[in-house]
């Protein structure tokens, strides 16, 4: 396994958090929050409700859809009328399962599983794969804090935001778990330790989701 310098996992860090404090600032963001709000309690948004809470007009609601939904933001249901994932946190079953706070969940990539549990204070168990083997892995949070993990050396592969690329279907295919006991793993890109995970995906997503 090739580890990362420990300079640019903290560069990497600055910049997820960077990414993070500009989207604040959009009315996108906005609808990402509304939509990972409603799934966080076990429920699609409509998006009738999604046009009332922002108080804007039909076609721009439309318009914020279609332009999230290219970008891998956001996912509807199969009739188009509701939204059911969004923020990394989805209803649609994924390969990374989250039951919180006793709620079964998915989301989009590791850094999602740990930091959505973390950023809101949460009890959580998250069940996973190995990125490069396949073999199952687990992790459980306490009121935000980790508590324990399937190894005891358990890492994630690390990428920067880039929002030229899909959220759901680029970015988040290349974060995922890994162990440093598999000797001949390759990862193709910086990763974190478990513990500084959870610290990154705290600080991340303890505003909402950060993109």
């Amino acid at each position: 396994m090739t580890h990362a310098d420990p300079g640019a996992q903290g560069a990497l860090a600055q910049r997820w958090l960077a990414c993070a404090a500009q989207q604040r600032q959009t009315v996108e963001y906005r609808l990402t929050c509304l939509a990972f709000e409603a799934i966080a309690a076990g429920q699609p948004l409509p998006l009738a409700n999604a046009q009332a809470a922002l108080g804007v007009t039909r076609e721009d609601v439309r318009g914020f859809i279609e332009r999230m939904t290219r970008q891998g933001r956001l996912t509807l249901d199969e009739r188009g009328e509701a939204i059911v994932a969004a923020g990394g946190l989805s209803l649609i079953p994924s390969r990374h399962r989250l039951l919180l706070d006793s709620r079964q969940l998915y989301t989009w990539c590791a850094l999602d599983a740990v930091g959505i549990p973390a950023g809101l204070g949460a009890d959580a168990r998250v069940e996973s794969h190995y990125a490069a083997c396949g073999s199952p892995v687990w992790l459980e949070i306490e009121a935000g804090e980790l508590r324990g993990a399937s190894h005891p050396d358990l890492s994630l592969s690390l990428v920067a935001p880039d929002l030229s690329r899909s959220l759901r279907d680029g970015i988040c295919t290349e974060i995922g778990f890994y162990c440093c006991r598999g000797a001949n793993q390759t990862i193709p890109n910086d990763f974190v330790s478990l513990a500084d995970a959870v610290k990154l995906g705290r600080e991340l997503f303890r505003h909402g989701p950060p993109i």
